[in-house]
């Protein structure tokens, strides 16, 4: 964090992505959707984040308005947002509030189909800028709570307080959803974005099977299937796709390893 003093107020400006805070992230959101200028895009953004009056913030002066909005160029660059700051959000109608909750930092409680149906929307929001693809987006990560969680909590080793994705409640969740302020959900489309740039790094065998090095089209599929036993049926691939998203991205990367290596090997012996 960076701190900034004007006059006796004191404020606190983030310096990487992962200390904005939600009012900070969906405020961010809301001014990417605008199409501003670059500078006008950081005026506005440095305005919102030291939150003071208009008249106080006149009072800064143009050149440090510059060395302010300097310090947030890194939220012009590539995301890199994994701690996730809007933890739970609200749809309202007429007779009731819904509650639904997001993923963990990192999305560590996520399991890899959600993870995998996300992404596809993900892919096809930045395809299409179809903003139905957001909405369920959020609807795929977003979810009520399980049914006596305070209780279930202490019998569990499971840290994940939202029900089990299903594939037959997403539709009505996401008209539930798509009320729902347009910010807060580009918000929640940063976080997953960042989380997803943060995998390649750690998984860089795994993301090379998808071209690099002479792969198949179909590399991603055949690992899955190695992990499931070798296994094309439902039970064997639902097994696979409802495990923790990180265990399965640890078995694919040392599927994909062994894949390469023995790959360089066939090379060497022609």
């Amino acid at each position: 964090m960076n701190s900034v003093q004007i006059g006796y107020i004191h404020r606190q400006l983030p310096s990487s992505w992962n200390e904005l805070s939600r009012k900070q992230l969906i405020t961010l959101a809301r001014l990417y959707s605008k199409g501003l200028s670059v500078i006008d895009f950081k005026v506005r953004l440095l305005f919102a984040f030291l939150n003071v009056k208009w008249r106080i913030f006149k009072t800064i002066g143009d050149e440090n308005v510059y060395c302010l909005g300097e310090t947030l160029s890194f939220l012009l660059k590539s995301v890199s947002l994994t701690k996730n700051p809007i933890r739970r959000i609200y749809s309202k109608s007429l007779l009731r509030i819904r509650c639904y909750h997001g993923p963990d930092d990192a999305m560590m409680n996520c399991s890899f189909g959600e993870f995998t149906k996300a992404q596809i929307r993900m892919d096809a929001y930045n395809t299409t800028k179809d903003q139905k693809y957001i909405d369920e987006l959020v609807a795929i990560l977003f979810r009520p709570k399980k049914i006596l969680w305070f209780l279930r909590k202490h019998f569990t080793e499971s840290t994940d307080k939202r029900v089990r994705y299903m594939d037959r409640t997403l539709a009505k969740r996401t008209r539930w959803i798509a009320g729902i302020d347009k910010g807060i959900k580009l918000g929640i489309f940063l976080f997953f974005s960042g989380v997803v740039a943060s995998l390649p790094p750690r998984f860089p065998n795994v993301y090379k099977t998808k071209g690099e090095g002479g792969a198949q089209s179909n590399g991603m599929a055949d690992l899955i299937i190695s992990l499931a036993d070798g296994k094309a049926d439902d039970e064997s691939l639902n097994r696979v796709m409802n495990s923790n998203m990180y265990n399965v991205f640890i078995g694919l990367e040392q599927k994909a390893k062994e894949y390469f290596n023995f790959i360089d090997k066939t090379k060497s012996n022609d």
